[in-house]
């Protein structure tokens, strides 16, 4: 069961200006894997999203990334696959033709004209639910739009209780299983999978949905973090669950050594304004 260390700048406001803002320190040096995260990313050229690439390429400069985890609604309004290039595979190219490895998950709005499979097939998938290595980091992918289907519920279980030679196993969806921002919490998603989180001890499940920043008290030794915020905001809100929950554009940058993985949330100026440990 993953053990959570703050580092100092968390917050209990739904308002990002009452946050505290600090320099992103330099990154550890038993850092052997990085992994920038972001969700509800597809607003395309000439929105938001373009600060949040640009705050991710600025760190890429100082340390490379490894791997690029999109969380979700990645071509709005209604997932037409032809704006793939332009909602995805140029938006994140300063990263992807660096070699950073894109691990994309599908949302609900990916769904909505029925071109899902089109969609991941521009990404370089095959499957809605899948597993991927990202150095020492194992990202497990799940397809909240079919939490309903016991094939992908058995599939999680095989895969979390499968070996593997990497240091963490972390999961990535697009709906959150606790959530206190205007979707609010999934109940499907607590009933059919965070049993098995809980039992396989996954420590950090990564989604977005919810247009913010959250992060999870530990529950059931499991750290939820909400990072749907990279391109459009909501107000969010605040359950008893709540460590942290803020209105900021954002992403998620996670360094992973073998005996800690750290946690920082970046907004767009490149300051931060969460961080967290979690060691086994």
């Amino acid at each position: 069961m993953a053990a959570l260390l703050a580092l100092g700048l968390t917050g209990d406001s739904t308002s990002s200006s009452e946050l505290p803002r600090t320099s992103v320190p330099a990154f550890p040096d038993a850092t052997l894997t990085r992994v920038a995260v972001a969700g509800d990313t597809g607003t395309g050229p000439g929105s938001a999203i373009e600060g949040t690439v640009r705050a991710m390429v600025g760190q890429h400069r100082q340390r490379a990334y490894d791997g690029l985890v999109l969380l979700g609604d990645l071509i709005y309004p209604e997932g037409d696959a032809d704006q793939a290039p332009a909602r995805i595979t140029d938006v994140f190219a300063p990263l992807t033709s660096q070699g950073v490895r894109l691990v994309p998950v599908l949302g609900n709005h990916d769904y909505m004209s029925d071109e899902q499979a089109e969609i991941l097939t521009e990404v370089g998938r095959e499957r809605t639910w899948y597993a991927d290595q990202v150095g020492i980091v194992r990202i497990v992918v799940l397809d909240t739009e079919q939490v309903d289907d016991p094939r992908q519920t058995v599939w999680l279980q095989e895969t979390l209780d499968s070996p593997t030679d990497a240091a963490w196993t972390i999961v990535a969806m697009h709906k959150p299983a606790y959530s206190a921002g205007m979707h609010g919490s999934d109940q499907a998603i607590q009933n059919e999978w965070v049993p098995l989180f809980e039992r396989y001890d996954v420590p950090l499940v990564l989604a977005g949905h919810d247009h913010d920043y959250q992060r999870s008290k530990p529950i059931g030794g499991v750290t939820y973090l909400v990072s749907g915020g990279a391109a459009t905001l909501r107000p969010t809100g605040r359950e008893p669950f709540t460590e942290v929950s803020t209105s900021t554009l954002h992403y998620v940058d996670i360094l992973a050594a073998r005996d800690r993985l750290t946690l920082r949330a970046i907004d767009q100026s490149g300051m931060l304004f969460d961080s967290v440990e979690l060691t086994p």
